[in-house]
């Protein structure tokens, strides 16, 4: 039996996942994300229907790059075609049915809390590092707010100047239009940003962490490391968690935790117990489960 169906749409690729009884998924179907509005929406709505087909009333939860404007309902997102447009309205319109939505991060909190290594009462945040920086809060079990909102864009937090100019680094433009967000250091890009700065050298963010070893590599390593551990330092100062997971392609950086936990320890409070780091357990179903499982929930 299938319980519910979720939807992973992000820049590249919009996988539609089966979900059974047990939460495991029981069929997927994956194409290629379109590059124009309109051909977008025929896209979500083939896959939604794919996904509901034999049961028109099957739930289904969508996991999407970017956030509704709560002002006007427009979709704000800078990787897909969507942007500015009204495009939760017009895919309920085109299906001739709602949906439910959330940011794709806020859908990796939620899997994780629910069905992952985020597992347990009290505070636990979802933090994603890959081609940006956001993830989500959850307090036994529930997303605040109900995943709605700017809650958990970490990233675009200012960084600190102390730590900018201890390194002698440029407060860069960030890509949401404001200035010095952790982003634009903190993220894949801006590992490269790093190693462009201090080492003159165009290095991807996975060339970067295969030759950890060269000392000048390293040196970049260890800085990126700081800044993130200095965003984990103000989100413990902030709402002190007691479990942080990571998720999104650099949380895949052999040896990642236990550089940022040396990172976090130097920055840290002394006596004061830091959350525990963990690596995201549900793999790449995050996304479109922790959607799935707000669809059936509503």
């Amino acid at each position: 039996m299938i319980r519910t169906g979720g939807i992973d749409l992000g820049g590249t690729k919009i996988e539609a996942q089966k979900f059974d009884a047990n939460w495991n998924v029981a069929d997927k179907r994956r194409i290629d994300t379109p590059t124009t509005y309109h051909e977008l929406i025929a896209a979500m709505v083939d896959q939604i229907l794919w996904l509901q087909e034999g049961n028109p009333n099957l739930p289904v939860g969508i996991a999407a790059a970017g956030l509704e404007n709560p002002t006007n309902g427009n979709w704000v997102s800078a990787n897909l075609p969507a942007n500015g447009m009204p495009f939760v309205q017009d895919v309920a319109k085109a299906t001739g049915g709602q949906q439910t939505w959330l940011n794709d991060c806020r859908a990796f909190t939620l899997a994780e809390v629910i069905f992952g290594s985020g597992q347990s009462k009290g505070t636990m945040v979802g933090l994603v590092l890959g081609t940006g920086i956001a993830g989500g809060v959850s307090i036994d079990g529930a997303l605040i707010n109900k995943g709605y909102g700017q809650s958990g864009e970490f990233g675009h937090m200012p960084a600190p100047g102390t730590i900018l100019a201890e390194h002698s680094l440029p407060i860069l433009k960030c890509g949401c239009g404001r200035i010095g967000c952790y982003e634009t250091y903190g993220s894949g890009p801006g590992m490269e940003r790093l190693a462009k700065h201090l080492l003159g050298s165009n290095l991807t963010s996975r060339e970067i962490a295969l030759s950890r070893s060269d000392p000048e590599i390293s040196r970049v390593w260890k800085i990126w490391c700081d800044i993130n551990a200095d965003l984990i330092s103000t989100i413990v100062a902030t709402i002190d968690p007691r479990i942080i997971v990571l998720g999104g392609g650099l949380s895949k950086i052999t040896g990642i935790i236990e550089d940022l936990k040396t990172a976090l320890e130097r920055s840290a409070w002394r006596d004061f117990t830091l959350p525990s780091i963990r690596l995201g357990s549900r793999g790449e179903t995050a996304a479109a489960l922790g959607a799935a499982y707000a669809a059936y929930n509503v």
